[in-house]
């Protein structure tokens, strides 16, 4: 289908006036391996052709054979570059001129690939007429039509529209500009951008869900672009779609936390103790014989006293004595697996040099769903009175913390935290939810 074109919608070749220094930046956050896959890509786009060195013989065709040439050494060579070499041939040697809105927007997409905690996330609910919550099944190419024609009513804008490489979910990335009114075209200000652009605003919008979780904000262009991101939903005037974003919510720094919980992962609803149940290590086929039934194989003895500990303290957290998940996926995916021309370049197939690795080192206690924040009223009789105690929870992820916290040792008079006696709201059964605890039973706000 032709791609629509509508006023004040910027095209993929529009290069923004951003200085060497702002473009070494916006790269550098990139791993070695995606800033070579996108010098191999992008010669084979239409849009982001390199530019011809002047002063040369070069023709298009010409340059870039030699630039995916370049980057086919690269790869074989790539222990050894120093990333600051291959951002130095992007934007001095390759793309000379700048890059483009299209570039651009898939380098902030990649990002989420290369470092999924660089964003923080919240999301809101689609919900129908009668209150009740709604999947969504959207059609990129539709869906990207449509927010280009809500934004250009209000707006000058560019919104870029992709799958995720590894999530069934689909990424929006969308930037609104204001165009400059006091415009100087002589001496110094001759350089000086005619437009200013707001900072970009992402959605993952994970298929058979609910759910669209968007990148944190607040300010009036973010909930400018959510009602615009509401109008663009597929709607049925017989029965009108919104999205009702709940304020008691607490960001999460973390993509696929975030899709775990409000994704189509069926781990959603089963952390803590119950995670057993989601990862399939409970029920057994119905032509198995009984007898092999995990409820009847024979407990093994343990040594140490820290060693029972740590089984509990396994069941309690993650579900399992070992406290390994057996299964490789934690959400329903069914997409057919295929090459795509256009995919994201998944770093975890590439060894990288240590100065470009994020800390890849798992913690033994780490939580599937890493949770920074948690909010717990406590709501206790005392002398038939309630007295109330917030307690509050925040770290990188709060429940591994209180697993760790609860092995450190076996003297009951040391402990901090009692693996057998903590209670369930405490072992991150309620994911991010926050709450109040009434009679030791847990209530969602």
């Amino acid at each position: 289908m032709k791609k629509q074109t509508y006023d004040n919608v910027l095209p993929n070749t529009y290069i923004p006036i951003l200085s060497k220094k702002t473009l070494y930046s916006i790269l550098a956050r990139l791993s070695k391996p995606s800033l070579v896959e996108f010098i191999h890509l992008w010669p084979k786009l239409t849009n982001t052709q390199p530019h011809i060195p002047a002063n040369t013989s070069f023709t298009q065709h010409e340059f870039n054979a030699k630039v995916s040439r370049d980057a086919r050494e690269f790869k074989k060579t790539i222990h050894k570059l120093h990333k600051k070499q291959i951002i130095d041939r992007i934007i001095y040697s390759y793309w000379y001129k700048g890059l483009n809105l299209l570039q651009l927007s898939q380098i902030d997409c990649q990002l989420m690939v290369d470092r999924p905690n660089s964003y923080v996330w919240g999301y809101s609910v689609v919900k129908d007429m009668h209150d009740q919550e709604v999947s969504v099944l959207l059609d990129p190419g539709k869906f990207l039509d449509q927010l280009a024609l809500q934004l250009s009513k209000l707006y000058l804008s560019y919104v870029y529209v992709c799958r995720h490489p590894k999530f069934p979910m689909i990424l929006v990335r969308i930037q609104v500009f204001d165009l400059q009114t006091n415009q100087i075209t002589t001496g110094y200000n001759r350089a000086r951008p005619h437009i200013s652009s707001h900072r970009p605003y992402f959605f993952a919008i994970p298929l058979n869900s609910p759910h669209i979780i968007q990148s944190s904000g607040g300010d009036m262009i973010h909930n400018i672009v959510m009602e615009v991101m509401e109008r663009s939903l597929p709607q049925n005037k017989n029965n009108l779609l919104k999205l009702h974003t709940p304020e008691n919510q607490k960001p999460i720094k973390s993509l696929e936390s975030m899709h775990i919980l409000k994704g189509n992962s069926r781990f959603s609803n089963s952390l803590g103790s119950w995670m057993a149940y989601a990862d399939n290590i409970v029920d057994m086929l119905p032509l198995e014989p009984t007898e092999k039934h995990k409820a009847l194989a024979p407990i093994e003895p343990d040594n140490h006293d820290i060693d029972r500990l740590k089984r509990i303290a396994n069941l309690r957290f993650k579900g399992s004595q070992s406290g390994k998940l057996k299964s490789e996926k934690l959400f329903d995916d069914n997409r057919k697996e295929r090459k795509r021309k256009n995919t994201y370049y998944n770093v975890s197939d590439d060894e990288e040099n240590q100065d470009d690795q994020e800390n890849n080192v798992v913690s033994e206690f780490a939580s599937i769903v890493p949770i920074q924040y948690s909010e717990f009223l406590i709501r206790e009789k005392v002398n038939d009175e309630r007295t109330s105690i917030k307690f509050k929870l925040s770290g990188t992820d709060v429940f591994a913390g209180l697993h760790e916290l609860s092995v450190k040792t076996a003297n009951p008079e040391e402990m901090i935290v009692n693996p057998e006696e903590i209670p369930s709201w405490l072992t991150g059964e309620e994911g991010a939810s926050i709450g109040q605890i009434i009679d030791s039973k847990f209530y969602s706000n």
